[in-house]
């Protein structure tokens, strides 16, 4: 187990190997330089849900307390926003052009200058924010929710699943993932949603790969299923804690944080825990 912390963690963003923020409940948020990991002072006792940025002196947090703050290398800030509620999601494509999501189906855009809400024609919880630069941009949520970004608009794409949908990966227009409820895992080619069968009933809470060819999802009870030749296989994890967010920086640099602060390590053959 991780001596880290005892609180749960939520969310992983990684710059480079030496340069990976977590956070979580309680104001959790630490720093890994290479070689330790370090403290950040997230200012309050926020619940961290999700990390994004383009470089470790500008990096963003959203939290379940309807808060975005953002890193600028020294100190964490609160973002001046409107009253939102409880925040899920944040990924951008540039440094002023950066989404965040929340619950009651709430979108929100950075210009560089402010955060402005754009229509998402719903009020379903949105969960998480993926896109690119050739992908545009993609969010997930509840009952099935698959939203499209179309300028200032979001559009639902419609097919048959009623997932609670929690993670959410791609690796351009063509090859995008979505994992929830109930084993739920479904691929997007950009026109054609198709189920994938993982075998397990378990929620999946997140996806992701340092590339196509090695995408991991993770989830309740230890849960690490590996994509291999199109179908997915559960491996090893030594655990039965909870894991909720993935992510790093190669195929033998990989990390994910679950509950109870436990970090697990992926070196390129097995998955290890971070003391």
């Amino acid at each position: 187990m991780s001596s880290i912390t005892e609180k749960h963690l939520l969310s992983i963003h990684a710059f480079a190997s030496d340069s990976i923020f977590v956070g979580g409940a309680e104001g959790a948020l630490f720093a890994f330089d290479g070689s330790e990991w370090k403290p950040m002072d997230s200012q309050d006792r926020w619940t961290i849900k999700n990390i994004w940025g383009t470089a470790p002196d500008n990096a963003y947090a959203v939290c379940t307390d309807g808060r975005i703050l953002h890193y600028d290398g020294k100190i964490w800030s609160i973002e001046e926003t409107e009253k939102l509620p409880p925040l899920t999601g944040i990924w951008g494509l540039a440094e002023d052009e950066i989404y965040a999501c929340s619950r009651l189906g709430k979108i929100l855009k950075y210009d560089g200058t402010a955060w402005k809400f754009l229509s998402t024609g719903t009020d379903v919880d949105v969960t998480r924010l993926w896109g690119s630069k050739e992908a545009g941009m993609y969010a997930v949520g509840y009952d099935g929710l698959v939203l499209r970004q179309e300028g200032d608009k979001w559009t639902r794409l419609t097919f048959n699943s009623n997932a609670e949908f929690y993670g959410l990966y791609g690796f351009g227009p063509n090859e995008i993932y979505m994992v929830g409820s109930d084993g739920a895992i479904f691929s997007f080619n950009g026109a054609e949603f198709t189920e994938m069968p993982s075998q397990t009933m378990e929620f999946f809470l997140d996806v992701w790969g340092p590339s196509n060819e090695m995408v991991f999802a993770v989830g309740d009870l230890g849960m690490i299923q590996f994509l291999n030749d199109g179908q997915w296989t559960r491996i090893e994890s030594n655990t039965e804690e909870y894991l909720t967010a993935i992510g790093g920086v190669s195929e033998e640099d990989v990390y994910t944080v679950g509950d109870n602060g436990l970090i697990l390590h992926w070196n390129g053959e097995d998955w290890s825990p971070v003391e």
